[in-house]
């Protein structure tokens, strides 16, 4: 049987529940995982279509010589903390911020690393060929809940905390199982928005948006909170609000971090605002540019990267990589920076300079053709260029990027600058650079 291609992804397994994922799949990769190691961590997100894709993992590892630890339901974080923190291998069943007809899996090596796409290439030929079944003596399943153990971890992570009223948007997802209930207990007053766990994510949908939850904004105001939160359906991912219900970008909240724990190191992604650069430096610091993707900033927290870690969908690896990109560890290293610093949250937050995307339909082929001859042109032109993920280039007024899509058949262009002049003249440069590398 082989397994559909398409849903073996850059860092993880995602596909629609009963059409690409289906009991049948997660079975023969349960098998297939029982070659790598023989003792599996297991858990997932609140999704109907969770449990059994959980259960049919789960039999296929026992069905071929490995033990599991079932643990249920939970945060991403959890399955992060029983890979780093108690050496397991792990397997999460989660579509992280996708919509409820979705799921998937992520995976983790001991010790917190993610599979790598050379991995994942690997494990769906071995699990597309035939299924090497075996008995083994010393195989066991055991169903123990770990949430308990890891919410104790998260509460010994903040040095300072409570005081702050917190409104908190859930999304009816899995951080529902943990964050009121922790933010309580280390004294904060917390208003409970989205908090119960839905698995259609039927309020909001599960990706936190400004869009999606731009009524955030307002119930801060109105219940006087010192700042607001919104997770994604399985807690890696998070959106800000301050005081004043303004929806914060990932380096305005960066930004904050920094400052509240004097932080001199900084891994950003390209695409990441250059506002982080001039902050981080102004301070004596310094900013390591990596490509585009949470991975990224989770293996450089591995390699010993102490700081922070931004991305610019909302993941941060804080606290030194202590639980790498978990969204609720980010909530409380937000919190405490807050609590040191004292004052509204608005006060510690600098403005975004202004920045417009463009999007250019081209053919898979063609995309990556451009942007290789883009390269070679902004290369010998100009003196600061990022070439790790496309082409970045950071002049006085202003930077730009262009990165061919790795999932569609697209070029994207992100613009930055100061003023609308420098950014329409950056916008006419790019164009022009753009058609000179081939684009019509």
């Amino acid at each position: 049987m082989s397994l559909p291609r398409h849903i073996f992804r850059a860092y993880d397994i995602r596909g629609i529940y009963g059409r690409d994922l289906t009991p049948e799949v997660f079975l023969r990769i349960g098998a297939a995982l029982a070659r790598w190691s023989d003792k599996f961590f297991v858990c997932s997100d609140t999704r109907l279509s969770s449990r059994p894709l959980l259960l049919a993992l789960s039999a296929g590892l026992l069905g071929a010589g490995a033990s599991v630890v079932d643990s249920g339901e939970g945060p991403i974080g959890l399955a992060i903390y029983a890979s780093k923190h108690l050496r397991y291998s792990v397997g999460y069943i989660t579509a992280s911020h996708l919509p409820y007809e979705w799921n998937g899996l992520k995976l983790y090596y001991p010790g917190g690393v993610p599979i790598s796409l050379e991995k994942l290439e690997e494990l769906w030929r071995q699990a597309s060929g035939e299924p090497s079944w075996s008995v083994s003596r010393e195989a066991r399943y055991e169903k123990t809940s770990y949430l308990e153990s890891y919410t104790e971890f998260l509460r010994g992570l903040p040095r300072e905390s409570g005081g702050l009223k917190v409104v908190v948007d859930c999304g009816n997802g899995a951080a529902s199982l943990v964050v009121p209930g922790l933010l309580r207990e280390l004294g904060y007053q917390v208003v409970a928005v989205n908090c119960d766990v839905d698995p259609m994510f039927s309020v909001r949908g599960s990706e936190p948006t400004p869009e999606a939850t731009n009524y955030l904004g307002d119930l801060v105001q109105k219940f006087g909170g010192d700042l607001g939160v919104a997770f994604d359906g399985d807690g890696d991912r998070v959106i800000f609000y301050d005081e004043r219900g303004r929806a914060l970008a990932p380096e305005q909240v960066a930004v904050v971090m920094i400052n509240g724990h004097r932080v001199k190191k900084v891994v950003a992604n390209v695409e990441c605002s250059g506002l982080i650069d001039r902050y981080v430096e102004g301070i004596g610091g310094s900013v390591e540019r990596v490509p585009v993707g949470r991975i990224y900033i989770i293996y450089k927290s591995l390699d010993g990267v102490e700081g922070l870690g931004v991305e610019s969908s909302g993941h941060f690896v804080t606290y030194s990589g202590a639980n790498l990109d978990d969204g609720v560890a980010s909530l409380l290293y937000l919190l405490e920076a807050l609590r040191k610093l004292g004052g509204r949250l608005s006060a510690h937050v600098p403005p975004m300079p202004l920045s417009k995307r463009l999007k250019f339909e081209v053919g898979d082929e063609r995309k990556f053709e451009i942007v290789e001859k883009l390269r070679e042109n902004l290369v010998s032109k100009y003196e600061k260029v990022t070439t790790i993920d496309g082409v970045r280039v950071d002049l006085s007024e202003g930077w730009f990027l262009v990165r061919p899509s790795n999932t569609e058949p697209v070029i994207r262009v992100t613009l930055e600058a100061e003023s609308e002049k420098s950014l329409k003249a950056l916008e006419s440069l790019v164009l022009e650079e753009l058609r000179k590398a081939g684009l019509s």
